[in-house]
């Protein structure tokens, strides 16, 4: 698991710090995915990371 996946779920970090890892290739949207499908983040972090991400059925 990524760390930014880990220090979002335990509210280490924000969203905005999670965008700039990103931005720097710390992180990429499929870890964050990743983190989602394993609900350890909610869709609502997501959609704040990316606005354009969509709930899965």
């Amino acid at each position: 698991m990524n760390y930014w996946v880990m220090a979002l779920y335990f509210q280490w970090a924000t969203p905005e710090l999670v965008k700039q890892a990103i931005e720097l290739g710390d992180c990429s949207m499929e870890d964050l995915n990743e983190g989602y499908e394993q609900r350890m983040l909610t869709l609502e972090q997501l959609q704040e990371i990316e606005p354009n991400v969509k709930a899965r059925e």
